[in-house]
């Protein structure tokens, strides 16, 4: 819950930053091994691009503790944010700084590890992850029964 708010809080900033042209939209965030399992075939065993380097429990995803944005842009000023966007270089509001990057630094004053700063092999601008434990130590705890979620984050 803790970290919940944290990521709402930084969400909300970004927001504001934005001034109403485009909006951060978190695309996904927790995900099961199974999801994992079918993203990390993708591009191995499954047609289409590779989107993930982690096989599953070995994410941050699969913890809750990772989340990954997309940027809806209000396309006609109707404030309906229909579109999608993935550019990091864009600015949208006209301040004179890529929106992505405005996201990147609210997420980082949380703590946030962005994966656009990942070596160039696997980087991962949609990607932000939180908290200090290491996957093996992750692995090693144990789900609320019936639960995808851990009692110890």
């Amino acid at each position: 819950p803790s970290i919940r708010e944290k990521v709402k809080a930084a969400y909300l900033r970004a927001c504001e930053r934005l001034k109403g042209k485009a909006i951060p939209r978190i695309a996904w965030g927790l995900r099961t091994n199974k999801e994992q399992a079918d993203l990390y075939a993708l591009g191995r065993t499954k047609p289409g691009k590779k989107v993930t380097w982690a096989l599953p429990g070995s994410s941050y995803h699969n913890y809750g503790l990772a989340w990954d944005i997309v940027l809806l842009k209000d396309t006609n000023g109707d404030g309906t944010f229909d579109t999608a966007s993935w550019e990091t270089n864009v600015d949208f509001d006209g301040d004179g700084k890529a929106d992505w990057m405005e996201v990147v630094e609210e997420f980082k004053l949380i703590g946030a590890e962005w994966g656009g700063d990942w070596p160039a092999k696997k980087v991962d601008r949609p990607h932000f992850q939180i908290g200090n434990l290491s996957i093996s130590t992750l692995k090693s705890l144990k789900k609320i029964p019936g639960s995808e979620w851990y009692p110890m984050i």
